[in-house]
């Protein structure tokens, strides 16, 4: 043992001697970690330089240095991305005292999109829409800019889906195979190395790894990349994993497969194990007892409304706004249903970056707690298949949109010679499922005054007629609610309505009774729980009323809504069997409050079903 000059042992310096609070406070101050116990983004392969000078610190003694890299590595995050053969070597390159201290290590193999931590600020969310929306029906609308923001600010980053021929410059098919060859192999090395270190339920361990979804070895290029998480590493404390840039349920279900063994061996083996006897168990059960736990699933959205649109031809769901401007506090069922709608950015202070499950191929266990499609009910067995149909259709409102789902308005060239409302009841809803429909709101656009049907021979009413007559052996009336919705635009003035003349209201009008008058004896006859109209005034965007409007100041002139007023209960009163001086007939229950307005005329963020 070495000795000092008076032969005694050497005493430490004199900071180590220090007490660990004080010493814990000082490298806080040097920048080594955050007060607020929030992480640092560190890049591995020197992607960014770190603004923080604390080197001095590790490098004075052995001592301070394994003090220091325990709480470097232990509070912040660390992020390496493999760019070519060699890129994981930094990360390889840690001892294992200082993996034993890793807490958060996000690798990314592969990247088509942006894929920034939560807390950074190049605009994750951005990148986040790109990679997910501008493929579905917003491709043409305002997320069609975010592209050009991405590529001038860091589409450097981005890369070709692995798998795809193009992904290697110059190279061809074979050449990209082995390409991503030697890229799993290199990760396969780290992996092993890094699991042989890393702590018990201590690490949170993110994977990006884009593919191309539709080549014929995705899957298996997929599954080779998550296999070393849930093989060779212990127990996790957290995972991520992203395998597309686009939502894929193959690749996600795989995804949700490698999480759930990293994070909770054997739960997910246990529960595919046991599928066909828990199924078997469960339709054993009483029906009302197994739809009372049906109703706890996703099979009832968190705003129990569904949209279909002739246009987009699916189930979808449409999410409410973050926040509302016009209301100081956000309604319960709307909040509820924001808490299940967005993650990464603006549901949490910091995290990995975005996983969300219904914007990409992706599963995450503690960052994304999104709605997403209870798919897999419907596939599981004909019993489970029936329950879950029920419950589907009898605790969702549907939302009928005539043509699109979204303003602004993209309306048809010719007029239809069906409604929306016609092929949704005949074509979409299976036949023993409209019975279980309690809410229909069937929602027509802000048509020209020339595109409504100006005659009851017209080919749409003709059908419309019919579909109402076909189904009335089909629902149950006494249950059903129906509310007509002739839209208008608060986005725009709708083209064709600026100068508008006193016959082209009395088309439009027209228009509005004979579409909704063919309710009638569902009402009278039938008995219907309830009917709503809301309907748009025609003249609402012409010269006069908007320059009366402005001088009215922000709240508008008080006529116009008196005006809607009478309009939605003179078309009520009119198809209930009253007149507009028939004071006998009510246009509406006066004990039944009116149902509330939906959800898309809050927002129009669709998510296909």
């Amino acid at each position: 043992m070495a000795q000092g000059v008076d032969g005694q042992p050497p005493r430490p310096p004199g900071f180590v001697r220090l007490p660990a609070s004080v010493r814990r406070r000082v490298y806080l101050y040097l920048g080594v970690a955050r007060f607020d116990g929030r992480p640092y983004t560190y890049y591995l392969d020197g992607r960014k330089e770190s603004p923080r000078n604390f080197a001095g610190v590790l490098l004075s003694c052995r001592a301070l240095h394994t003090e220091t890299a325990a709480l470097l590595y232990s509070a912040n995050r660390f992020i390496i991305f493999y760019s070519r053969q060699g890129s994981l070597e930094p990360l390889r390159a840690l001892s294992p005292t200082t993996l034993a201290s890793l807490t958060s290590l996000k690798i990314v193999l592969n990247e088509s999109s942006c894929h920034h931590p939560t807390d950074s600020s190049e605009s994750p969310s951005d990148c986040c829409y790109d990679a997910s929306y501008n493929h579905g029906p917003w491709r043409d609308g305002e997320f069609g800019r975010v592209s050009e923001h991405c590529a001038k600010h860091h589409g450097y980053l981005h890369r070709l889906p692995l798998l795809d021929p193009a992904s290697q410059v110059g190279l061809d098919s074979m050449s990209a195979n082995l390409a991503a060859q030697a890229m799993l192999s290199e990760w396969y090395d780290t992996a092993a190395y890094l699991s042989s270190c890393v702590s018990v339920e201590r690490l949170a361990l993110s994977l990006v790894c884009d593919v191309d979804p539709g080549h014929s070895y995705a899957l298996e290029v997929a599954r080779l990349a998550v296999a070393p998480i849930a093989d060779l590493f212990p127990h996790l404390k957290d995972g991520h994993i992203r395998l597309c840039k686009t939502p894929n349920r193959p690749l996600q279900r795989l995804a949700e497969e490698a999480v759930f063994n990293a994070c909770r061996p054997g739960t997910f083996g246990l529960c595919l194990g046991t599928a066909k006897t828990s199924s078997a168990l469960f339709t054993n059960l009483p029906p009302e007892l197994r739809v009372r736990i049906l109703e706890y699933t996703d099979l009832i959205t968190p705003w129990k409304e569904v949209t279909w649109s002739r246009q987009d031809r699916g189930y979808q769901v449409c999410r409410p706004p973050w926040y509302l401007d016009h209301e100081p506090v956000c309604p319960r069922h709307i909040h509820h249903g924001t808490a299940l709608s967005y993650c990464g950015p603006r549901g949490a202070r910091s995290g990995p970056g975005c996983f969300c499950r219904r914007r990409h191929a992706a599963f995450s266990l503690t960052s994304c707690q999104c709605w997403a499609p209870p798919t897999d009910l419907f596939l599981i067995c004909r019993v489970l298949r029936r329950d879950a149909e029920f419950v589907f259709f009898s605790g969702n409102r549907f939302v009928v949109h005539d043509y699109h789902a979204m303003p602004p308005w993209k309306l048809p060239d010719v007029q239809q010679e069906r409604f929306g409302a016609s092929v949704f009841l005949r074509e979409i809803v299976p036949a023993h499922c409209l019975a279980y429909l309690r809410f229909l709101e069937l929602v027509f656009p802000p048509y020209a005054p020339h595109d409504w049907p100006q005659d009851d021979e017209h080919a749409a009413i003709q059908d419309w007629r019919a579909t109402l007559d076909w189904i009335r052996a089909r629902i149950n009336a006494p249950a059903l609610t129906i509310r007509i919705v002739m839209a208008d635009s608060h986005l725009e003035i709708p083209e064709g309505r600026r100068d508008v003349t006193k016959d082209q209201v009395n088309d439009m009008l027209g228009g509005y009774a004979r579409i909704a008058h063919p309710l009638g004896p569902l009402v009278r006859d039938d008995g219907l729980a309830g009917f709503y109209a809301q309907l748009a005034l025609p003249w609402r965007w012409t010269r006069d009323t908007v320059r009366s409007a402005r001088q009215c100041g922000p709240w508008g002139p008080w006529w116009l809504a008196r005006e809607e007023r009478r309009l939605n209960e003179d078309c009520e009163r009119r198809v209930r069997g009253g007149r507009d001086d028939d004071a006998t007939v009510d246009s509406r229950d006066s004990s039944k409050a009116e149902p509330r307005k939906s959800v898309w005329q809050r927002w129009y963020e669709v998510e296909d079903y």
